[in-house]
């Protein structure tokens, strides 16, 4: 085979490291699994399961024995990887007020009481399949990013701090970011409030006016 071209590199890279997230599930092993598995330490294989450096022909063995197959069934997968999936789902987005809801998801407790906290964010995005570090997350939340943004990332974010893709991936839905805020606001004063905080989830369709009283009338409590 000839010598591949940089994009056709890029290309076959990001191939490979979709073959073996597929063998990973395969296998029903999490990447930590595999990292451990593989010798690898977790900052060299997420930096190139996200792209910042390919594979390379003894990562693909080590990988390969992790995962109990063989290095030419790694590369099978990868040339089977279709068109359509080669392209990673991106939005245009303004990142200085995604920086700001991100910051607001980021400052408020999650559905079930505890604190968001990026490690825990990390892990449940790896789990999925999406690469995210420290680095490119604090770029996030700092309106520091680039457009576009990879979608998975914003829908993993919503899965993890229970909060509707669209508060993050339709900026110009102001129902949403009023929906969004108040419930924010109510979580947190549930929270200094020392309620259950599966009261959050039961909240329903009550509307973000009735969620903003509703928390007011918590603090007011809670400050007595």
């Amino acid at each position: 085979m000839g010598r591949r071209s940089q994009g056709e590199a890029g290309a076959w890279s990001m191939d490979l490291v979709r073959a073996v997230s597929t063998l990973r599930d395969a296998a029903g092993m999490t990447n930590q699994e595999l990292i451990d598995r593989s010798g690898m330490s977790a900052s060299y294989f997420y930096g190139r399961l996200r792209g910042a450096a390919p594979f390379d022909a003894n990562d693909i063995e080590k990988l390969a024995r992790a995962l109990g197959t063989h290095p030419h069934e790694i590369s099978r997968v990868a040339a089977s990887v279709g068109e359509a999936h080669a392209i990673e789902p991106m939005v245009d987005i303004e990142t200085k007020e995604l920086g700001r809801r991100l910051t607001a998801v980021s400052r408020a407790p999650r559905l079930d009481g505890s604190m968001f906290d990026v490690d825990g964010l990390v892990s449940e995005l790896a789990d999925r399949g999406v690469a995210l570090d420290r680095d490119e997350w604090s770029a996030l939340l700092g309106g520091d990013s680039t457009s576009p943004v990879r979608v998975r990332v914003l829908e993993g974010v919503g899965v993890y701090a229970g909060v509707p893709t669209a508060y993050l991936l339709d900026l110009g839905d102001a129902a949403a970011v009023e929906a969004a805020e108040a419930n924010f606001e109510f979580r947190e004063a549930l929270k200094a409030s020392g309620a259950d905080s599966v009261s959050a989830r039961a909240v329903g369709e009550i509307s973000p006016a009735a969620l903003r009283a509703i928390a007011q009338t918590l603090r007011s409590i809670s400050a007595q």
